[in-house]
């Protein structure tokens, strides 16, 4: 036995003692793992929460859009009328001055001017100079047309703009820019050290064009990390840089429309929880992050292109008192986030997601506790799972399970409705987890125990049928030693012919199986032959001779009737067309019902050599029994006319089996030469 059979043997005892204890026990430890998998939170199992996350975001009836926000495009339509991005300022200007003149009420622009505008005219000369050592003249064209960057400042200081600036984390980079901060103010939960804020703190920024920073009225930083899957799904609203405080650039556009430059960071344990702005509080996660509750997928907001605000055909109606946002959405320009419901939306459209949540007071929560209700209810439904299992039945289980399955799908698309996020991952992993390994070990148990009785209930069927051919063997000079002869020969045959292509299709390990039970019977219908016949030592008479063949109508009826009480059995259909037609010849002289060839069913085939040699080798009230080599000789003779030509050859092949098999089982009535070779008891 191999370590695995006996560990299995182990497991098997010890679960039949002790079952509702180790269901118990097992269940236990399954849900340590399970909590230990949500402490460590591994790669795999936080991108399928990440994916939970982003279902009950689709599931989630957000509402529409305000309808108090416009993007204004840089699209293929724009590039393909004012030539490729990045576009000269001057052109940037010309598009902000109509958004003002078109009564914006703020324009928040979702692109980066760090470095000097290179197309300005006075920078084209100067370029020249240096690259060709040769001077273009600029005379006659007004001076304030000459830089491009100062057209620009000149129209970011008439109105109501917010321009974007980028944090940097790591390498400090040296640039002299102007920020906005916002004045913010903190309510810090009691015991929380007045150090301690919770947010984002970059080392360095890469900030705006001196001159485009000192011309604008507000600027917002545009940092968005997504998630380690590269879906974007959390901003941080707040960032603390060298002892001042920055909002993300819709958090300025917003505060530039409200006319407000102070907020109120609520501070916990935890980190930040909230920030208010007037009246109106926006829940934080981690690091001051906002949770973005997308309304859907791009194109959910009004775009209008750029080139269309250019040419002027755009009406003041659609840009009028509301929030506007400038950014590139062409292909080309790489500005694309994957977000949970899209994987291609533009980020200046993110920005749009963002105001239009704070607008509309419509937020997402993942409360600072969720994590203790997970584990509890981890812990929870974990052991009850366990507590089932060992004390119901399967009925209470499944039930359980299918409610446990409904409550982890309807009560967070619930809460996720109202604006709460609590993860049901690990809890319904738990419950599972529990539900199929216990189904696994019951269902290993019960297979065990299905395999036990089946081995019994064989066990008692093959001792009965051997008993059953003993009784038919008492009447005849046969002994219970030609039925376990008989039936091994049978076996050791078919396994031998099973590779052979003419048997192929019919023989394989159940047809063997099941001829190897049925061979006892094969002659249960001696029982009907009366005994003065059977077991007369003389010559019979040409009618005893027809009575006695009538044994195998009278086994096949026998069989018959049995098949008829304990209904389609292919082990009885075997044992029937043995006990019929192992007297057939091949060709068509035997009896009862003269087939011959291959309409001789194979078990009858078969059994027909293995009685037939098992007859040879033993004695007879008529006659002594013959030695192997005589008998093999008489059987080989009968190729083709009496028995099957194919089976006389596998029998001429692996005779010698029989003959090991009849020393193996040898008894009185077996010829000296076999029976000689049988150890003493």
């Amino acid at each position: 036995m191999s370590a695995l059979q006996r560990l299995s043997a182990r497991l098997h005892g010890i679960w039949k003692i002790r079952k509702d204890t180790l269901i118990i026990f097992c269940g236990i430890l399954l849900t340590c793992a399970v909590a230990s998998l949500y402490v460590f939170q591994p790669l795999v199992l936080s991108s399928i929460e990440l994916k939970l996350y982003d279902t009950l975001l689709k599931l989630r009836s957000a509402g529409n859009p305000s309808g108090h926000i416009v993007i204004v495009d840089i699209d293929e339509k724009s590039l393909a009328q004012y030539g490729q991005w990045p576009w000269p300022r001057y052109r940037i200007s010309q598009l902000l001055e109509k958004l003002r003149e078109m009564g914006a009420a703020s324009v928040g622009v979702d692109i980066l001017f760090t470095e000097p505008d290179r197309s300005s005219l006075q920078n084209i000369q100067r370029e020249i100079r240096s690259d060709f050592h040769c001077a273009i003249s600029l005379s006659g064209i007004p001076p304030h047309y000459l830089d491009n960057d100062a057209l620009l400042a000149g129209t970011l200081k008439e109105g109501p703009f917010v321009l974007g600036y980028q944090f940097v984390f790591g390498d400090r980079i040296e640039k002299r820019t102007r920020l906005h901060p916002v004045d913010l103010l903190f309510k810090r939960e009691q015991g929380v050290s007045d150090s301690e804020n919770g947010l984002f703190k970059p080392s360095s920024v890469d900030g705006l064009f001196q001159p485009l920073s000192e011309a604008t009225p507000a600027s917002g930083f545009i940092n968005i990390k997504p998630d380690h899957d590269g879906i974007i799904r959390r901003v941080p609203l707040i960032m603390e840089y060298e002892g001042r405080f920055y909002p993300q650039l819709s958090l300025a556009v917003l505060l530039s429309v409200a006319g407000m430059d102070q907020l109120v960071l609520s501070v916990g344990q935890a980190g930040a929880e909230s920030l208010s702005l007037g009246g109106l509080e926006i829940p934080l996660e981690d690091k001051g992050s906002f949770l973005i509750p997308f309304r859907g997928p791009r194109g959910t907001y009004r775009h209008l292109s750029a080139a269309d605000i250019l040419n002027g055909t755009i009406g003041n109606r659609e840009i009028d008192g509301r929030i506007v946002f400038v950014g590139a959405t062409a292909p080309g320009l790489f500005d694309i986030r994957a977000t949970p419901t899209d994987p291609s939306m533009a980020g200046v459209e993110v920005h749009a997601n963002i105001i239009d949540s704070i607008l509309q007071g419509d937020f997402l929560l993942r409360p600072k506790a969720a994590v203790f209700y997970e584990f509890i209810a981890l812990l929870f439904f974990g052991l009850l799972s366990a507590l089932l299992f060992a004390h119901c039945k399967a009925v209470v289980n499944l039930t359980f399970l299918l409610l446990s399955a409904l409550t982890a799908v309807f009560l967070p698309v619930y809460l996720f409705r109202k604006g709460i996020y609590i993860s049901p991952l690990y809890p319904a992993l738990a419950y599972a987890s529990n539900f199929s390994l216990l189904s696994f070990l019951d269902f290993w148990h019960g297979e065990r125990l299905l395999k036990e009785k089946a081995r019994l209930q064989l066990a008692t069927q093959d001792a009965m049928l051997e008993t059953i051919a003993n009784i038919t063997e008492t009447r005849d000079s046969e002994t219970g030693g030609h039925i376990r002869r008989t039936r091994s020969y049978v076996k050791a045959l078919a396994e031998h012919i099973r590779n052979k292509h003419a048997y192929s299709e019919t023989v394989n390990d159940a047809y063997i199986e099941q001829l190897f039970q049925s061979a006892p019977l094969h002659d249960l219908g001696k029982v009907g032959v009366p005994d003065h016949i059977l077991l007369k030592p003389d010559k019979l008479t040409a009618e005893e001779t027809e009575e006695i063949k009538k044994h195998t109508v009278y086994g096949k009826r026998v069989i018959d009737d049995a098949q008829a009480k304990l209904g389609d059995s292919s082990f009885l259909n075997l044992a029937g067309e043995m006990a019929l037609y192992h007297h057939e010849y091949w060709d068509g002289r035997g009896y009862p019902t003269g087939l011959k060839g291959e309409e001789i069913p194979l078990s009858g085939r078969i059994m027909a050599i293995a009685d037939v040699y098992d007859a040879l080798i033993s004695d007879r009230p008529y006659k002594k029994g013959f030695p192997h080599e005589k008998a093999v000789e008489i059987i080989l003779a009968g190729r083709g006319s009496q028995f099957d030509p194919g089976l006389t050859d596998a029998f001429g092949e692996i005779h010698g089996t029989f003959k090991s098999i009849a020393e193996q089982f040898a008894d009185a009535g077996i010829h000296e030469s076999l029976r000689s070779k049988t150890p003493r008891e």
